[in-house]
């Protein structure tokens, strides 16, 4: 599929990526992704963009804004319409709330599947969501209806777009709580509310000065028994190429007293994704 077929793909309100480059041979520094009527190009690696923007500039006109983001450079602009300050990713009936600006947006759809599955698993349940970012997995979890949620992240900014996107789905912040904590830092407190009945953990594989995933995940997995009983479900996921699910699988199994039970996949759309999403039980 050349680029022009790529952006005339047939699309939904909902976010959906049309084209995922990365660990592939043709565009390896490119992603595309359709988000209501905003078209929305990464460039990850520094190329000569003319041919590239020369067609995307033919995108259908249902796209009112086609967007440009320069990942390597942090250079976000427009080469059609404008830059919204108030868009919106749909996924599934939730809607994110969006900010074209920052590196990362606010929203990360190969984990679509993990917050459907996270949504079938947690009514009246109390959920533990570390790595929080934008709360997304709180969002279905609460649709659900569970019981209760804390959602972990070290980033104030990212916790307060959680918020909003409750806001935003009309979902009522009872029984949720946003704490600005550095994860391996506030093991104690988490213990304080334990034992959750799922746990979430959906790091960064690399955070400079706070996480790096072949440190530092084990430290969160030696502390699971503490804040578990026999029935908790985990949800692990890891986006670090250089581990691999089987090894992955070994990491928890061999430090905790969890079980694997399941994988969940990414979109068919992600293809050559890293993204290892397991259940253990």
């Amino acid at each position: 599929m050349d680029l022009f077929e790529i952006i005339n793909q047939q699309t939904t309100e909902e976010f959906k990526r049309l084209y995922h480059g990365r660990g592939e041979k043709t565009y390896p520094f490119l992603t595309i992704d359709s988000i209501g009527d905003t078209l929305f190009i990464q460039f990850y690696e520094e190329v000569n963009e003319k041919k590239f923007i020369k067609t995307f500039k033919q995108a259908p006109d249902k796209y009112k804004n086609i967007i440009i983001k320069r990942r390597y450079a942090n250079e976000t602009f427009a080469i059609r319409g404008d830059i919204p300050e108030n868009a919106l990713a749909l996924e599934n009936g939730i809607k994110f709330k969006l900010n074209f600006f920052n590196q990362n947006i606010g929203y990360f759809g190969d984990t679509k599947n993990v917050r459907s599955y996270t949504e079938k698993i947690s009514k009246d349940k109390k959920i533990l969501n570390l790595f929080a970012y934008t709360c997304g997995f709180s969002l279905f979890a609460k649709r659900s209806k569970a019981k209760e949620i804390i959602n972990v992240d070290m980033n104030k900014g990212v916790l307060k777009t959680g918020q909003q996107n409750h806001s935003i789905n009309n979902l009522n912040t009872k029984n949720i709580s946003f704490w600005p904590y550095n994860i391996l830092k506030a093991f104690s407190k988490l213990k304080k509310e334990a034992p959750y009945d799922v746990i979430i953990i959906d790091p960064p594989t690399f955070q400079k000065g706070s996480f790096i995933a072949s440190k530092d995940y084990i430290k969160i997995i030696k502390n699971l028994p503490k804040l578990s009983h026999n029935s908790t479900t985990l949800i692990a996921c890891t986006n670090d190429p250089k581990i691999s699910k089987e090894d992955f699988i070994k990491l928890i199994e061999e430090n905790s007293n969890f079980n694997f039970k399941e994988e969940i996949t990414p979109p068919k759309e992600y293809i050559n994704s890293t993204l290892k999403s397991l259940v253990f039980r």
